[in-house]
């Protein structure tokens, strides 16, 4: 009795700390109480005021600054210094509602986490280090990620506006500056409390799409080290597969048993890894295509930036720039190790002593081999697979861009 209200209280903490950063990311957002199991009403209106506050700031970016770009805004220098922000935030705006729309399958997923971390409590300590060991990689790219995004964020948002050089108009009224024009169409932006109302609903509005960026990756991260873990643990059933004592002292029910469930589990995971690509390929999808757009933008604002000789704004800049690349980094790294790991299955199938069993039960080896030579992967809409090779193709790209944009600027 007492072992088994220890292993409820250990899967109750390990559940506690495999889902502890995406708790902390998906609660700002409204989006942890969609995604629980408890449906209780002040959850719900929690849940509600809380998706409608984000994107009431979010729209407050982008539908002023978007009016002002296209409608106002007639030097081409400026509008192109408008698009990076206001992409950005268009985006993190649709990665955010297909988080939304797309909840049942998240759903699925921790649900899937969570039933397999029940298998692993009552197995072994040794499988269960394995898989802290790599939840702990996962946690590690959605911190990293975060610091990257608000470092470089937030610096944009908040210092560059108020170290900003002041402009007099011509009436000798001081413009200060604003990180998103166009609430002239609406109000005097430039008295107080207007502009300070203004300045810190932007800031929180930057917030919530450095939250969300970050809630992707962590979605992606958390996945894929589960999977990366489950892969280990193949592996490692594998390698003992071929035990000389089970096999002469517990003859061939046990070999059976033993590849029938090592079968079951990589059936499991390759469902878990097609339901994760399902959840991720629209919000990769955008995210390829916004990172390759807005890092040739950021590259094009720390060369003007240089020749202007602004060295807040290059800093920015250029943070801004390591973030966004890390975070695309992220993605394609995630598929890069996720299909070398369930490539690996086929590779730890073939390399255990199978010409050791006895008879041709060996030939159960040639289904587990035949799937992992078609690995799991992460693509960008089912168009393009992300790995470190399309990382190198979003760079190349984004700076053939560059070259087209100074051309035009010119």
């Amino acid at each position: 009795m007492d072992s088994s209200k220890h292993l409820v209280v250990q899967l109750n903490k390990d559940i506690e700390y495999i889902f502890q950063f995406t708790r902390w990311v998906f609660k700002p957002l409204g989006l942890w109480w969609i995604l629980s199991s408890d449906k209780k009403l002040s959850n719900k209106i929690i849940s509600f005021v809380l998706i409608s506050i984000n994107t009431f700031m979010m729209l407050s970016i982008i539908i002023p600054s978007s009016i002002h770009m296209i409608f106002v805004e007639k030097d081409l220098a400026a509008r192109i210094l408008l698009f990076g922000p206001i992409g950005f935030t268009l985006t993190s705006f649709i990665k955010y509602y297909l988080i939304i729309f797309q909840a049942n399958m998240v759903q699925l997923c921790f649900k899937h986490i969570k039933d397999d971390w029940v298998s692993i409590a009552v197995e072994s300590e040794e499988n269960r280090a394995f898989m802290l060991k790599s939840i702990r990689f996962g946690r590690n790219l959605t911190s990293v990620c975060a610091v990257f995004m608000f470092s470089g964020g937030l610096s944009y948002d908040t210092i560059m506006p108020l170290l900003a050089d002041t402009e007099l108009d011509e009436f000798n009224n001081t413009i200060r500056t604003e990180v998103y024009p166009g609430y002239d169409l609406f109000l005097d932006s430039q008295t107080s409390p207007a502009y300070e109302i203004i300045y810190w609903v932007n800031v929180l509005g930057a917030t919530a799409t450095y939250i969300i960026t970050t809630a992707a990756c962590n979605l992606g991260a958390m996945c894929a080290s589960h999977i990366c873990g489950q892969v280990i643990l193949i592996n490692s059933r594998l390698k003992s597969l071929i035990d000389n004592y089970i096999i002469k002292e517990k003859g061939d029910d046990s070999f059976n048993d033993r590849i029938s469930y090592i079968v079951q589990c990589h059936v499991r995971m390759l469902k878990f890894s097609k339901n994760l690509e399902s959840l991720l390929r629209g919000i990769c999808l955008i995210e390829v295509v916004a990172s390759t757009l807005i890092i040739c933008l950021l590259e094009y604002y720390c060369m003007t930036e240089w020749e202007n000789s602004e060295t807040v704004a290059i800093i920015t800049y250029f943070m801004l720039l390591i973030s966004l690349c890390f975070n695309i980094f992220i993605f394609c790294y995630i598929g890069e190790v996720l299909q070398q790991q369930c490539a690996s299955i086929g590779n730890s199938a073939y390399m255990i002593n199978w010409y050791e069993i006895p008879g041709n039960k060996g030939l159960s080896l040639s289904l587990i081999i035949a799937v992992a030579r078609l690995p799991c992967k992460i693509t960008a809409g089912g168009m393009m697979d992300l790995n470190l090779r399309s990382f190198g193709s979003i760079i190349k790209t984004s700076v053939a861009y560059l070259n087209m944009l100074r051309t035009m600027a010119e």
